[in-house]
C-alpha cells in the first residue's frame, strides 16, 4: 500500500526536511528497518526525555516550595502540585502508593517512578497512532513530536489521552469493544473523553460495533471508578465560567448548563455534516468528528487546566492535516500555559496585583487554540480533502477503506 510522504504534501514539513536533504525522491526506497513506527517511537523518546528536563527546577526542592512549580513552570500533579483542585481517581493513588514502596524516598523517587509508567504509555499511544491510518502513519508525528505532549506528559491526564489512542486505532480497526475499553478507561481520569467517544464512533462500524464499544465503554469506566471517582469544585483553572466569574458576570449552574448543552448541541450538528459530507467512513473523518465535539466540551467544561490539552492531541495529529494548523493550536495553548502558571505562581503580582487579566488573556488564548483546530478540521472537509490521501505525485489511492467493519474487506 502506498504512504502519504509528508514532504511532499505538507508545507512546513517540506520546509524543515531541507535540513536533512530535502522533501522524499521519486526514486527513495526508505529503510528497511527505520520505518514510521521506529522512527516515531524514537522521537518519542527523545521528547519525554526533553519533557523530564523540563520539571528540573522543582528537583531540588521536591516540588516543596510554594508558588515555585508553578512560577518556572514545572508543576505536575504526580508531585502533588496541580493547577487546579480536580483530582484524578481512586487508582491513581494506589498507583502512587505503590511507587512509593519502590527504592528510593521521597517525592523525587515517587515521581519518577510514575514517570516510567506514563512514559510506556506514551509510547503505546504513538504505537497505535501509527497504525490508525495505513496510508498516513507518519500522522502520528503530530502527537510524538507535540510541543503539549512534551511539556505536559507528566500528568495522570496522559492516562485519559492514551485511552483516545486506544479508541481511535480500536474503532478504526474494527475492534469495537477494545475503542469502548480505552474511552471508558479515558474518561475515567477526564470526562470529556466521553464527548470524544461519541464522535469517534459516530462514523463508520455497524450497530452491533457501536453497542460493543458503549457496553465495554460503560463496564471500563465502572471498574476504574469503583474505588473512588474523580473529584472537581465548581469553575476552577482554566475554565471560561471562572473568568466570567471573576468579571461578575457568572450565572447560576441552570444557565451554565444551558449553555455547555447549546455548544454540545452546535458541535454535534458539525459532526453531522462531517459525516454526511464524507463519501465513505475513513480514520481521518472519525478522528474529525471526535476532535470537534473534544474541543467543543474543553472550551466549556468547568475544569480546563492546561493539562487537559493532552487529550485533544492523538485526534489533532490524524484530523488535521496541515502541521501549520497543529503547531499553531500549540503555540497558541503554550502560551495560555505559560501565563496560567505565571498567574499562579505570584510571578505576576509585582505589577498586576489582584488584577486577574492576565487569567483572562491566558483563557482567551487557549479557547483561539481549540476554534482555531476546529476551523481547520471544517475548512479541509469542505474543500474535499478529507477523504483522499496524497500518494506519491498526488495520486489518491481509490480502493482503500481504512474503516472496514470488524474486518470486512470493501474495494
Amino acid at each position: 500500500m502506498d504512504h502519504e510522504a509528508p514532504t511532499r504534501t505538507d508545507p512546513v514539513a517540506t520546509a524543515m526536511s531541507e535540513v536533512v536533504g530535502g522533501p522524499l525522491g521519486d526514486h527513495a526506497g526508505g529503510h528497511r528497518w527505520w520505518d514510521a513506527s521506529r522512527t516515531l517511537l524514537g522521537a518519542t523518546s527523545l521528547v519525554l526525555a526533553a519533557g523530564m528536563l523540563s520539571k528540573g527546577a522543582c528537583v531540588p526542592s521536591g516540588w516543596g516550595r510554594q508558588d515555585q512549580p508553578f512560577a518556572q513552570l514545572c508543576w505536575t500533579d504526580l508531585a502533588g502540585t496541580a493547577a487546579a483542585s480536580r483530582t484524578p481517581p481512586q487508582v491513581a493513588t494506589w498507583l502512587e502508593r505503590l511507587a512509593g514502596t519502590l527504592p528510593g524516598s521521597g517525592t523525587v523517587a515517587t515521581t519518577a517512578a510514575l514517570a516510567v509508567l506514563l512514559a510506556a504509555l506514551a509510547l503505546l499511544g504513538t504505537g497505535l497512532l501509527v497504525r490508525v491510518d495505513p496510508r498516513r502513519p507518519w500522522a502520528a508525528a503530530g502527537w510524538a513530536l507535540g510541543p503539549v505532549l512534551l511539556v505536559h506528559w507528566l500528568s495522570w491526564t496522559l492516562v485519559a489521552a492514551v485511552g483516545v489512542a486506544v479508541l481511535l486505532w480500536g474503532w478504526t480497526t474494527g475492534r469495537g469493544w477494545l475503542a469502548g475499553i480505552g474511552a471508558g478507561i479515558g474518561a475515567a481520569f477526564a470526562l470529556p473523553v466521553a464527548v470524544a467517544f461519541l464522535g469517534v464512533v459516530a462514523v463508520g462500524g455497524r450497530t452491533r460495533d457501536r453497542v460493543d464499544a458503549v457496553l465495554a465503554a460503560a463496564a471500563a469506566y465502572v471498574v476504574v471508578t469503583l474505588p473512588g471517582r474523580a473529584t472537581s469544585q465548581g469553575p476552577d483553572t482554566g475554565s471560561v465560567w471562572l473568568l466570567l466569574q471573576q468579571a461578575g458576570l457568572g450565572g447560576s449552574p441552570t444557565s451554565r448548563a444551558v449553555v455547555q448543552g447549546l455548544v454540545l448541541a452546535l458541535a454535534a450538528g458539525a459532526v453531522w455534516w462531517l459525516v454526511r459530507r464524507s463519501e465513505q467512513p475513513s480514520p481521518i473523518t472519525s478522528a474529525r468528528a471526535g476532535l470537534v465535539l473534544l474541543a467543543a466540551a474543553l472550551v466549556v467544561t468547568p475544569s480546563a487546566p492546561p493539562e487537559l490539552a493532552l487529550l485533544a492531541l492523538p485526534l489533532a495529529a490524524i484530523a488535521v492535516r496541515r502541521w501549520r494548523d497543529l503547531l499553531v493550536w500549540q503555540a497558541l495553548h503554550l502560551l495560555s500555559w505559560v501565563i496560567t502558571g505565571w498567574w499562579l505562581g505570584q510571578a505576576l503580582a509585582p505589577t498586576i496585583t489582584d488584577d486577574a487579566r492576565a487569567y483572562w488573556l491566558a483563557i482567551v488564548l487557549r479557547v483561539a487554540g481549540l476554534v482555531w483546530l476546529v476551523v481547520a478540521v471544517l475548512r479541509d472537509a469542505g474543500s474535499g480533502d478529507d477523504d483522499a490521501v496524497e500518494v506519491g505525485r498526488g495520486e489518491a489511492d481509490p480502493h482503500v477503506d481504512p474503516l472496514a467493519d470488524v474486518g470486512d474487506t470493501r474495494a
